[in-house]
């Protein structure tokens, strides 16, 4: 669907962009008090990888690690069952993302543990999270995010190493790559769910434009898009640099 994957291009994209922005305020906080915390580095590249087998895009990914964030972060879980939960996260996001096709099944899911689930385990727990988050699996990502911002991230008026930009593919093709990285930087510290997932974007973007020494780094248009001065994105800007330098 349009407002689903190509939003940015509807008619309605401020309207769309507003009404994820509403949503992302209902986001529930973030406490950091899993007892399982020191794993979830471990569980989101575990996540990646499959992702990555599964050609999920990257939308599935950031979801299901909302969906484990969240969950985590209110329950003491064992160990042996982190995976049975980082596993129906995952699947739980390619329902609410992917095209009928392409969502993995419980089989494929359960191989990568070597089948130590049942089905019906994963039934169950599927259940679990879906009670938990009642039925709400519409919660908005920094990948919503993404596209919107990436068509803005450049214009002619920016200068590059103090020389102007005419032709903006070549500094856009870079930006979607820093980007890229910076939002998977963000998905792997916990410490970013601090932000809200506009916020990140945002701040991915800037971050971007500051590796490609564009000026100014944050443009009056780019603040009215995101609606976000630098001085609201700054902090988060800074946590994403501490990886590059």
């Amino acid at each position: 669907m349009m407002v689903e994957s190509e939003w940015w291009k509807s008619p309605l994209v401020l309207e769309i962009h507003d009404v994820l922005r509403e949503k992302e305020m209902k986001l529930p906080p973030f406490t950091s008090s899993s007892p399982q915390l020191k794993l979830r580095r471990f569980l989101v590249d575990w996540l990646a990888v499959i992702s990555e087998k599964l050609k999920a895009s990257h939308g599935v990914l950031h979801l299901a690690v909302y969906y484990m964030d969240y969950f985590m972060d209110k329950f003491d879980i064992q160990e042996p069952q982190l995976h049975l939960v980082a596993l129906s996260c995952l699947l739980l996001a390619a329902k609410f993302e992917e095209n009928e096709e392409k969502i993995p099944t419980i089989h494929t899911l359960n191989s990568f543990v070597h089948h130590v689930f049942s089905t019906a385990e994963f039934h169950q727990m599927e259940l679990l999270l879906l009670n938990f988050f009642c039925w709400n699996l519409d919660l908005p990502t920094p990948v919503n995010f993404m596209e919107y911002y990436l068509v803005h991230a450049i214009s002619p008026q920016d200068c590059q190493s103090g020389k102007s930009k005419e032709d903006c593919s070549k500094p856009m093709t870079y930006t979607r790559k820093y980007v890229h990285y910076f939002l998977e930087i963000a998905l792997q510290d916990h410490s970013f769910m601090k932000f809200p997932p506009s916020v990140i974007t945002s701040a991915a973007v800037a971050a971007s434009r500051l590796r490609l020494h564009l000026c100014p780094t944050w443009t009056p248009h780019l603040i009215k898009v995101t609606s976000y001065t630098w001085e609201k994105i700054a902090p988060c800007v800074s946590i994403m640099l501490r990886y590059v330098y």
